[in-house]
């Protein structure tokens, strides 16, 4: 095939993917549910062959996989579709790929057999030898190099969680999830960028999402010490949870849609979150002092209640003159 350009690459191969042909490239169907399998699978069906190298003095072969263009670019577009990934691939990113891939590679396999050889014991027989062999590479490398895993870290390597605008709908929609789960919680000790690295790790698979909620859980037990015992019994339980009987009772004293009652900055509802000093001690305010509260606020002075219970007291009063009403 012509390569005018000189840069190693065929030059009827289609950057956007694929051969130039519009065909699917090989492989591409029937395959395991995860991308690491999928691309694993597309590499032994076509990742351009392998060679294997027997090591001098043991037991160890190993096998390495010469990667295609065409391949490497398949699997690097699977990665990036399972990530949300939405940047085109040059023909720089993949050439930058297939180098690290190698590299990668080759540095596993010699980790391997550097390992295995330091573990042989001077004098040990034969058969000593071959065990001492096998157990370390089973024992300490089982995966040995895994492209599906490599291909899928080197995309999301890619990702920028710093700059959101460049996000696909599945990075997005777990961005939205962590801050949610954070906005649960109201609590200092979380920057933004503490969300965004989060955010990667859990759609990237690191991470579950339940326990990153145990973590700002725990920061919260430490900013809402009067309250540590009933994080401590609950890992489900956030701080809105324990401020929901107040804003509850604020929603139906004002007539108004529990969403209305910003909790996190309402100083009624601060009051009973708030109410205890550093080391956790201190008295919390009673549910008949926050009515009360609340029923001062010039909020409630705009309910059809406090209306009927002016009109009722003016009754009453009126009544008590000998007014006939």
């Amino acid at each position: 095939m012509a390569d005018k350009d000189k840069d190693g690459i065929p030059d009827n191969i289609d950057i956007d993917g694929g051969t130039g042909t519009g065909k699917a490239a090989a492989g591409a169907t029937g395959l395991p549910s995860d991308v690491a399998s999928i691309i694993n699978s597309i590499m032994a069906q076509n990742g351009g062959g392998s060679t294997r190298s027997p090591q001098s003095g043991t037991d160890t072969s190993t096998t390495k996989t010469k990667l295609t263009y065409n391949t490497a670019l398949e699997i690097m577009r699977l990665a990036a579709e399972d990530a949300g990934y939405t940047a085109k691939f040059t023909s720089a990113d993949v050439k930058q790929f297939m180098e690290e891939f190698d590299a990668e590679q080759n540095r596993q396999i010699e980790k391997v057999i550097t390992s295995t050889s330091n573990k042989l014991i001077p004098g040990a027989t034969d058969k000593a030898v071959d065990k001492t062999i096998s157990s370390t590479a089973t024992t300490e490398y089982p995966s040995f190099f895994d492209p599906g895993r490599f291909t899928s870290d080197w995309v999301w390597k890619k990702v920028d969680f710093g700059n959101e605008a460049t996000l696909g709908a599945k990075s997005l929609n777990v961005l939205a999830q962590v801050r949610g789960v954070l906005d649960k919680f109201n609590i200092l000790g979380v920057s933004d960028k503490d969300i965004k690295v989060a955010a990667k790790a859990i759609a990237k698979g690191d991470l579950k999402l339940a326990d990153y909620k145990v973590t700002l859980q725990k920061i919260a037990a430490k900013e809402y010490p009067q309250f540590a015992d009933r994080f401590a019994k609950d890992p489900e339980l956030t701080t809105y949870d324990i401020a929901s009987p107040i804003v509850k009772m604020l929603a139906k004293t004002w007539e108004m849609p529990e969403e209305n009652v910003n909790w996190k900055t309402n100083p009624i509802v601060m009051s009973y979150t708030n109410f205890a000093g550093p080391d956790g001690k201190g008295t919390p305010p009673s549910y008949y002092d926050l009515l009360l509260k609340a029923k001062k606020d010039p909020k409630y002075q705009l309910t059809q209640q406090a209306n009927e219970d002016a009109r009722d007291a003016a009754t009453g009063l009126a009544r008590a003159f000998g007014f006939g009403v």
